[in-house]
């Protein structure tokens, strides 16, 4: 047996001879492999635009639940954002960054037809390939202009038999975990702030011997001295969740089928939290004769969900002081702080519980008349259903004298119940043609594509429930009793073609357009065309490159194309003027009686002419192979200007109507993208390593004049995309001293109570005041260089596979939850402020050396207002994953009738090194819930 990276492997007979020359194939599919494009396929080698692939397996290898957070770090100009770690919990997508102040979520193509990346499990997949520019994205023209996400799934091989299982069970424990000080630190800030604020003696809240003796007092009387850590209280150490995929192909060379089931299922770091899901798929491909083809597919999924109906347990957890005691003697709930006992709340308050059912098919015909042309027809419904059963219950707490209180979030039983419907249909017919003849070769399509979306919503609740233990409506009072309902529609028709051409395989050319309809627009400025045209030179094919060991393969590229947006509104029909309907109480003078009357008015004024945004990229790449097609290289540098994007310019109040929306906004996006690959074999081992990097900016350009602040953000003419926008600092006032300059002028503060401690904050304008006129733009708020990679390694019956992602740079502003002591005036001491903080019983020198502000309640506003003193490198490595795995070997499997057994053992998420506070990691909210390191063991076994 002979292989080498790059080439067929070979079997050659060794008997009686003493010496074997071998001559080599090279490797078509590896080196140039057929990839999915829009509606049809091509080889690798005659794309002229970026599209970036990556295989089933790699997905599979991170096991995930959620696909989207599968795809974190594996394909470069892809940002995964990770907001939340709680079961069931995916991610944001971004292909080569923001194009619009609209909605920049790519468009997921599965199986040739639009979806999501929830309906699809990663041991599904076969392949899922990137569309970045316009060369290879135009050809979906309308909502296309934020890039395509192409979806193959698995389908059975002609004559193959096959059943797989494969078997995963995770422990989860937090990447990182903040904690809070104890009762004693939290005793000494509420003297630290009182002083502060004003108070005659560093101890005039709680004295110096309440404070010595608190601990020893804990010990014999916990209820009346307690120290409750509430975090260990609410919130669990480590977690699990486990799933398992089950898979049946098998085909003769008429009828070949492939069945998959996934079943998942997690629990959350608190109570009353938990995901399960079961998915199905069944692929069918029937070759009915020579010239006609169909395909039957069918997709389904169930998931349920349950979370706790009024608290987020997390925020609780971090919040609660530990001065409070959750129990009291009898087992009764203490009321804490007016009723806001959390351990209650999350125990006895309820569960908000959804159910989502979702169901999918296609149907394909594929007609072969003469050799070459395919002819296809495609018809697709899918439909979703969700139900949601929010239970909540009053919950009493006691005082310790047995009287009792509502519960903060739970004084009264109620239930809330939703039910809401999706449904969508896709029609396609498409016609493909591919010919060869003496050196040229021509890939053609031309098709059509209708689409048609609905969804509706019902809602029904009832409050002040006498009993909590039926939660049914028909037992809620009906004096209480509400409901709600809406629905909404849309649809698109449009006619797309393409025209690959190639000559020499050295010299390629592609065309494409598509015009799209939408209904979201009036008929007169329904459509939209979106062209565009790109080529390719394969400079390695050229009769005087140098031929030699060193560059196998080189191709440049380039294209310029338009991209399409439709999703430009929360309306479906912003051309339209909308009405709202409303409740007036009119009084009658006859009966002399109040009576609710239902009125309407229009809210917005429409103007007819709004239409398609369009984003025109334009593209420049290189693909490089070198050293025997062990070394590949991918470099591409793209800019992207969107025009007609909807902003709310002016418009005269007297008018009656909220201000319009119009075609107005243009942006600029431009970025590069990076991929190295090597792999060679060495005797026995076969290794490989690949790293992606890429980076992108995205600015403002013509707004109208518009000038939009968003919190600490802002957006206007030549800014960033959502740019910070705050006050600068200069350090700290370490003494009152520091508050005057040389002359004795006393240096402009934020507020008039500014003192020692406190930020010092930049006259930028030098009139004198700080107020909003000193904020200035202060950075970029989006990641920067964002990179990923992998490594593998095999020897023998062993393989061992590391991933890891990050960002390079990021301008992220220090969330105040992270330090803020008695939040809500009352809450806990976050640890990392303990000894951090600029205080009057802190030398001048140790003031200096401070991290934070002098700790206040009276003037907070200087402390928390945005400012550039918050703002930090969020940069983070974080190894996505790391597996061992172990083959038994053949001869083993053999005898247990199987055709393969795989164990392995993997770790996913690990803690990412950063910049970020202690306890806090880089991708998830100051409330969210944990993201999670998974030790991770499967077998997967084959039969």
């Amino acid at each position: 047996m002979v292989s080498y990276i790059g080439y067929i492997q070979s079997e050659i007979s060794v008997k009686n001879k003493t010496s074997v020359s071998i001559t080599m194939k090279e490797d078509a599919e590896l080196l140039d492999e057929v990839v999915v494009i829009g509606y049809g396929s091509a080889r690798k080698g005659d794309l002229t635009g970026p599209i970036s692939s990556v295989k089933g397996a790699s997905l599979t290898e991170r096991s995930t639940q959620m696909l989207s957070t599968a795809m974190q770090g594996q394909i470069s100009g892809v940002e995964v954002t990770r907001s939340s770690g709680g079961p069931g919990s995916s991610a944001t997508i971004r292909v080569r960054g923001v194009t619009t102040l609209s909605n920049n979520d790519p468009l997921v193509i599965i199986d040739g037809v639009p979806g999501s990346l929830n309906d699809v499990v990663a041991s599904d997949v076969e392949t899922m390939s990137v569309l970045k520019d316009a060369a290879s994205a135009s050809i979906y023209g309308s909502r296309a202009a934020a890039g395509v996400i192409l979806i193959t799934t698995k389908r059975a091989k002609e004559n193959k038999f096959n059943l797989d299982y494969n078997y995963e069970y995770s422990i989860d424990k937090p990447t990182a975990r903040p904690t809070n000080g104890n009762v004693i630190d939290w005793m000494n800030v509420q003297n630290e702030i009182k002083w502060n604020d004003g108070a005659s003696n560093p101890y005039s809240q709680y004295s110096q011997e309440t404070i010595n003796s608190w601990m020893a007092n804990n010990a014999t009387d916990p209820y009346h001295y307690p120290n409750t850590d509430w975090v260990d209280l609410l919130l669990k150490n480590t977690t699990s969740h486990q799933q398992h995929n089950f898979n049946v192909s098998g085909g003769t060379d008429k009828l070949q089928s492939k069945f998959s089931f996934n079943y998942q299922t997690a629990d959350g770091y608190y109570a009353n939290k938990s995901y399960e899901r079961y998915a199905g798929r069944v692929n069918n491909d029937y070759k009915i004769n020579s010239w006609i083809r169909a395909n039957i597919d069918v997709d389904f999924s169930t998931s349920k969900s349950l979370s706790p109906a009024t608290i987020n347990p997390v925020y609780w957890a971090y919040l609660t002081s530990p001065y409070y005691n959750p129990y009291w003697v009898d087992g009764n709930y203490a009321d804490v702080k007016s009723g806001a006992n959390p351990l209650a709340m999350l125990n006895e308050g309820g569960t908000d519980r959804k159910n989502y059912y979702k169901f999918g098919g296609k149907a394909q015909l594929d007609l072969t008349p003469v050799k070459g042309l395919t002819l296809t027809a495609v018809f697709a419904p899918r439909y979703s259903f969700e139900t949601g059963k929010k239970f909540a219950k009053a919950v009493n707490v006691y005082y310790e004298d047995g009287s009792s209180i509502a519960a903060q979030s739970n004084k009264t039983t109620s239930l809330n119940e939703t039910r809401n419907m999706t449904q969508s249909r896709t029609y396609q017919f498409y016609a493909n043609y591919q010919n060869k003849w003496n050196e040229h070769s021509l890939n053609a399509m031309v098709g059509y594509e209708g689409y048609k979306y609905k969804w509706e919503n019902l809602g029904a609740s009832r409050n002040n429930y006498e009993l909590d233990t039926y939660p049914y409506l028909n037992l809620g009072p009906e004096d209480y009793q509400y409901n709600s309902g809406n629905a909404g529609h849309n649809a698109y028709q449009s006619v797309f073609g393409r025209a690959m051409y190639s000559y020499k395989s050295r010299y390629m050319l592609q065309a494409n357009v598509r015009a799209d309809a939408s209904s979201r627009f009036a008929s007169a400025y329904r459509w939209g065309v979106f062209p565009s045209v790109s080529a390719g030179w394969v400079a390695s094919n050229e009769s005087w490159f140098p031929k030699n060991k060193w560059i196998d393969y080189l191709k440049v590229r380039a294209s310029i194309g338009s991209l399409g947006n439709e999703r430009i509104s929360d309306a479906e029909f912003p051309y339209q003027a909308a009405i709202n309907f409303g409740n007036s109480y009119m009084y009658d003078k006859g009966s002399q009686s109040v009576t609710a009357v239902q009125n309407a008015a229009q809210y917005n004024y429409a103007f007819s002419d709004i239409t398609w945004e369009t984003t025109t990229t334009y593209d420049i790449g290189v693909d490089i192979t070198l050293l025997n097609n062990r070394l590949s290289l991918t470099g591409d540098y793209y800019y992207k200007k969107t025009s007609d994007m909807l902003l709310t310019l002016g418009f005269p109040s007297y008018a009656g109507f909220s201000a319009p929306k119009q075609n107005a906004g243009d942006m600029y996006t431009h970025g590069w993208e990076l991929e190295a690959s090597w792999r060679d074999q060495i005797g026995e081992i076969s290794y490989g390593v690949s790293f992606n990097l890429s980076d992108y900016r995205s600015k403002m350009g013509y707004l109208g004049d518009r000038r939009t602040i968003d919190g600490n953000k802002i957006y206007e003419e030549d800014s960033y995309y959502y740019e910070w926008f705050m006050y600068k600092t200069d350090g700290l006032f370490i003494t009152d001293a520091d508050l005057y300059d040389s002359e004795g002028n006393k240096y402009p503060t934020l507020t008039a109570n500014d003192k020692a401690g406190h930020i010092k904050y930049v006259d930028v304008n030098g009139d004198g005041v700080i107020n909003s006129d000193d904020k200035v733009r202060l950075g970029n708020s989006l990641p920067e260089f964002q990179f990923g990679g992998n490594l593998f390694l095999g020897w023998k019956d062993w393989d061992f596979s590391l991933s890891f992602q990050g960002v390079g740079h990021q301008n992220v502003l220090f969330n105040s939850a992270w330090i803020q002591p008695l939040k809500e005036q009352w809450g806990a001491v976050p640890s990392l402020v303990l000894g951090n903080y600029w205080s009057q019983h802190n030398s001048d020198d140790q003031n200096r050396n401070a991290k934070y502000p002098r700790l206040t309640y009276t003037n907070t506003t200087n402390t928390y207002t945005g400012s550039d003193y918050w703002l930090f490198n969020g940069a983070y490595f974080r190894v996505k994953n790391i597996t061992l795995g172990y083959s038994l070997p053949q001869k083993l499997v053999d005898k247990c009738f199987i055709r393969g057994l795989r164990i392995y053992a993997t770790i996913n998420d690990l803690p990412a090194i950063s910049h970020y506070p202690k306890g806090w990691d880089p991708e998830i909210g100051a409330s969210s819930d944990f993201i999670s390191t998974s030790f991770t063991f499967g077998a997967n076994v084959k039969f």
